[in-house]
C-alpha cells in the first residue's frame, strides 16, 4: 500500500509543476490516497472515506 501511495504522490507532485487542470478518475482506494495528499486524515477517516459514483471533487495546491 505504501508503494501505491508513493506512486500517486509522485503523480500529484508532477501535476503541481505546471499550471494545468487535470482530471483524475479513480476508485475509492485511489481516492483515499489522493485525499490524504491534500488533507491530514486519521486512520479512521482514511478507512471510512469514499466517493459516490460519478462524483467530481476539486483539489487545489497551496
Amino acid at each position: 500500500m505504501l508503494k501505491l501511495a508513493q506512486r500517486i504522490y509522485n503523480l500529484l507532485d508532477d501535476c503541481a509543476k505546471d499550471d494545468k487542470t487535470y482530471l483524475l478518475v479513480a476508485h475509492n482506494g485511489i481516492s483515499r490516497m489522493i485525499r490524504s495528499y491534500f488533507y491530514d486524515m486519521s486512520n479512521e477517516e482514511f478507512s471510512s472515506y469514499g466517493i459516490k459514483n460519478c462524483e467530481i471533487l476539486t483539489f487545489t495546491y497551496k
